[in-house]
């Protein structure tokens, strides 16, 4: 396990740490840890990574929670505390939203969050999330909406744009509570339109089986499924992938850019159910989807840093990514920035601007790159697309993707003109630069 060696290749001992928790929070007592570990440095990282139940778990187990000084020992405690109460408070109005849609017939699925949480981890207080994502069909998505409604659970923020932005353009809708600390996302899709993904939604959830969630009615997740579903938010988020997987700093780099729970939390999917993953069909679907590089190397780093047993033909079967010297130039110059930002460095300001902005549009400039391979996508997007990888078919979308980037433009233009007006008549900040997110 390429985990092992991490003691020769540049890590500091606290990452170690959090490593090897990830690794053997179930049985701290197998982890091999290295002297000299920088307790602060180990909560604060600890904290970014939302690892904080599992470390405090971990540390405890390990019968070193006394060498923590009592400020870092405190976050941690608090940060915990927190989930709890975020899990507490989230778990009861996820049930009677569940409830409701069962009433009304909406297949629903949870994504990530408290799902996982609980279903995975075996406690509600390791993952709970910053909201709660769920996954309907297209044709249930107002009738989400007006459960929601019906719980107080609305348009509350007023930094949000109109919603015919979102469902021409985005992939949910968002609603939350008046005091703005309980967050719903209502999927419809996993990503944007202007992806080469090709998810088959309706198929998705006709494989779902009834289950039971915080002891309210839902709509389980097939387990292929669920390993893509979190394959995909985990890459929307750590754009780099799978760009940078032989970069010898990638241990680091997913620690400085907060992603280790997620990398933990498809790991651990694979752990619990090894016996009960359609592998073949995980491939299948993967391939289908268009998801195939990001499994591929989502997969390399649960099995290669995380101990997950994949399958060796898996990894072997799914591709690497195609030759793009100027994406991969940019996802080294992403990662330079997070990396630098971790240490203490003085980051690039330039990419600081554009990484803020990515985070503050629905087309993010990073994620323009995406853009240009979705205007001209190749034979096997084309293929799973349109059923045919024709030149002629090839034209066709790239006319058509012209008329979707057209469309956006213009519904950008329109619709943050019309949220300027309005948060301005409401006495709010007008800049463009406000969350249009929750953590996710």
């Amino acid at each position: 396990m390429k985990l092992l060696d991490s003691f020769s290749s540049g890590l500091q001992p606290y990452e170690v740490w959090l490593w090897q928790c990830a690794v053997h929070w179930r049985q701290p007592e197998a982890a091999l840890l290295p002297d000299g570990v920088d307790w602060p440095a180990l909560a604060r990282v600890g904290l970014w990574n939302r690892a904080q139940t599992l470390l405090l778990g971990f540390l405890q187990a390990r019968q070193v929670l006394a060498e923590l000084p009592a400020a870092d020992l405190a976050s941690l405690q608090e940060g915990a505390a927190k989930f709890r109460q975020d899990a507490a408070v989230m778990g009861e109005s996820l049930q009677i939203y569940l409830q409701k849609a069962k009433e009304r017939e909406i297949d629903t699925a949870v994504l990530k969050g408290l799902s996982v949480s609980a279903n995975v981890y075996g406690d509600t207080a390791v993952r709970p999330g910053g909201d709660i994502d769920v996954l309907v069909r297209q044709r249930d998505v107002a009738g989400s909406i007006e459960i929601l409604d019906e719980m107080e659970i609305g348009q509350n923020w007023p930094n949000l744009m109109d919603d015919r932005y979102y469902e021409r353009h985005h992939l949910h809708q968002q609603r939350c509570t008046p005091d703005l600390r309980l967050w719903y996302e209502v999927h419809w899709a996993l990503d944007h339109p202007l992806t080469r993904l090709t998810v088959d939604y309706e198929a998705l959830m006709d494989r779902t089986t009834p289950g039971t969630l915080l002891g309210a009615p839902v709509a389980d997740l097939a387990l292929p499924d669920l390993l893509l579903c979190l394959t995909i938010h985990l890459v929307k988020h750590a754009i780099y992938l799978p760009r940078v997987l032989d970069h010898p700093d990638l241990a680091r780099i997913i620690l400085a850019d907060g992603m280790l729970m997620y990398f933990v939390d498809v790991a651990e999917v694979v752990k619990q159910f090894e016996g009960e993953i359609d592998w073949p069909q995980t491939v299948e679907l993967a391939k289908t989807w268009g998801a195939a590089e990001m499994l591929g190397a989502v997969l390399q780093v649960c099995a290669g840093y995380l101990a997950a047993p994949v399958p060796g033909w898996v990894l072997a079967v799914l591709p690497a990514p195609g030759p793009n010297r100027v994406k991969q130039r940019v996802m080294h110059k992403v990662v330079a920035y997070e990396t630098a930002v971790y240490l203490g460095n003085s980051p690039s300001k330039l990419w600081k601007f554009l990484l803020i902005t990515n985070g503050a549009f629905i087309l993010r400039p990073i994620r323009l790159l995406d853009l240009l391979e979705y205007c001209f996508p190749g034979r096997d997007y084309l293929q799973r697309k349109y059923g045919s990888g024709s030149i002629w078919r090839g034209v066709y979308h790239f006319l058509r993707a012209m008329g979707q980037y057209g469309r956006i433009t213009l519904d950008t233009f329109y619709f943050t003109w019309e949220r300027y007006w309005r948060l301005r008549r409401q006495n709010y900040s007008t800049s463009l630069f406000n969350r249009l997110e929750v953590d996710a």
